[in-house]
């Protein structure tokens, strides 16, 4: 049995409930792997997790973190095609990521081409295979659509946008300040917006002739779900892939067919990976996109892992631009 260390909480709560602790990982079972982390992602599910918004109903204390790289350092019975120093990814089913050791399904391990760091895999996969699913098979899409995507410069917006205009699909990135604007600009997008500012939905509106957006990808929710609403065209279509600012409660659908007969969505990346296949069908379009050049690695924020509650606070203030790691 492995001795290893991992962030947990004990009760849901602000990032301060997050601690680091040792503890015996289990050894890897029938089909499993056990992987040496190298950097652990950081996601807004994550966030969820630990304040209680999302409910797993596992034991406590919890471990966190869904998105990690390493090296195989241990495979157990049954596995195939694996061996101990393979450098892999994984975005789900493990025992955490907030740690020096993950265990999890070999079929769920993505393994590494030589020129991704496990760096660049940590920032990138969980944030690539969700742009993935979004711009290629949640909604279609088409060159010279107009798509409005909030929150532009995060983590799966830096990724998404950029992968959209080398479509040929025109963007309108939203982002809430100046030098997150200009990171927009610079990946691509047609137009960057303060989703606040007053003539933002004026803008959109304009630019599309009057008619709006055929897309709107939405990962804020509460706060922006009447905007991405008005900046649909019609028979448009919003994704709404996330709720940072809160759910959206009480709306009367009844409106959707008064706005123009809209399509509203709320997509969870879990049932577009679900199948082994599926999962490794995204993977390889994103590494396979990535050494193209059609999609950037995002820039990256790195802290230790003992600094995990002050990535949390980072995060959940929307301090972030691009991707935020955690290296053991």
């Amino acid at each position: 049995m492995t001795h290893a260390y991992a962030v947990v909480f004990a009760t849901p709560g602000e990032p301060q409930v997050l601690e680091l602790r040792d503890y015996p990982l289990r050894a890897a079972g029938p089909g499993e792997i056990t992987v040496a982390i190298e950097a652990a992602g950081v996601n807004f599910i994550d966030v969820h997790r630990r304040s209680g918004a999302l409910e797993d109903g596992s034991a406590f204390p919890r471990t966190l973190g869904v998105e990690g790289a390493g090296r195989v350092v241990d495979c157990g019975p049954q596995v195939r095609g694996l061996s101990p120093g393979d450098r892999v990814a994984f975005v789900d089913s493990s025992t955490g990521s907030y740690a020096s050791h993950a265990v999890l399904p070999a079929t769920r391990a993505i393994r590494l081409p030589d020129d991704v760091s496990s760096e660049t895999a940590a920032a990138l996969m969980f944030k690539g295979l969700t742009a993935e699913y979004l711009t290629h098979r949640c909604v279609p899409l088409a060159p010279d659509d107009w798509v409005v995507w909030h929150a532009a410069a995060g983590g799966v917006g830096s990724i998404a946008t950029g992968w959209l205009a080398a479509r040929g699909i025109r963007v309108i990135g939203l982002a809430s300040s100046e030098a997150k604007r200009r990171q927009v600009l610079d990946a691509g997008c047609y137009a960057a917006l303060d989703s606040d500012a007053p003539g933002a939905l004026s803008f959109i509106r304009d630019v599309t002739d009057g008619k709006g957006a055929h897309t709107v990808f939405d990962s804020v929710g509460r706060a922006t779900f009447e905007l991405s609403l008005a900046s649909l065209r019609q028979r448009g279509h919003l994704v709404l892939f996330g709720n940072a600012s809160g759910d959206v409660t009480g709306f009367n659908l009844s409106r959707l067919g008064s706005m123009g007969s809209l399509h509203v969505t709320r997509p969870s990346l879990k049932h577009y990976i679900g199948q082994d296949a599926e999962l490794a069908s995204s993977a390889a379009q994103v590494l396979a996109s990535l050494s193209k050049g059609l999609i950037a690695v995002p820039l990256i924020t790195r802290l230790p892992l003992a600094m995990a509650a002050e990535a949390h606070r980072i995060m959940q203030d929307r301090q972030t631009q691009g991707s935020l790691i955690l290296v053991p």
